[in-house]
């Protein structure tokens, strides 16, 4: 899932740069983003078992 995310901001940092239409650089964008904040709450809810 990690990977995928990751490859989903590449995607989207080379069609910024090399795409003039700003609906495909939007569109791509917003998936990425979408995707990291699902990726976010889906990491943050879980507990780390940490004792010192």
């Amino acid at each position: 899932m990690d990977t995928i995310v990751f490859a989903l901001i590449l995607v989207s940092a080379l069609l910024i740069i090399f795409v003039k239409k700003r609906w495909v650089v939007v569109l791509g964008y917003s998936v990425a983003f979408v995707a990291t904040a699902a990726l976010f709450a889906h990491h943050v809810t879980s507990t780390l078992d940490l004792s010192f």
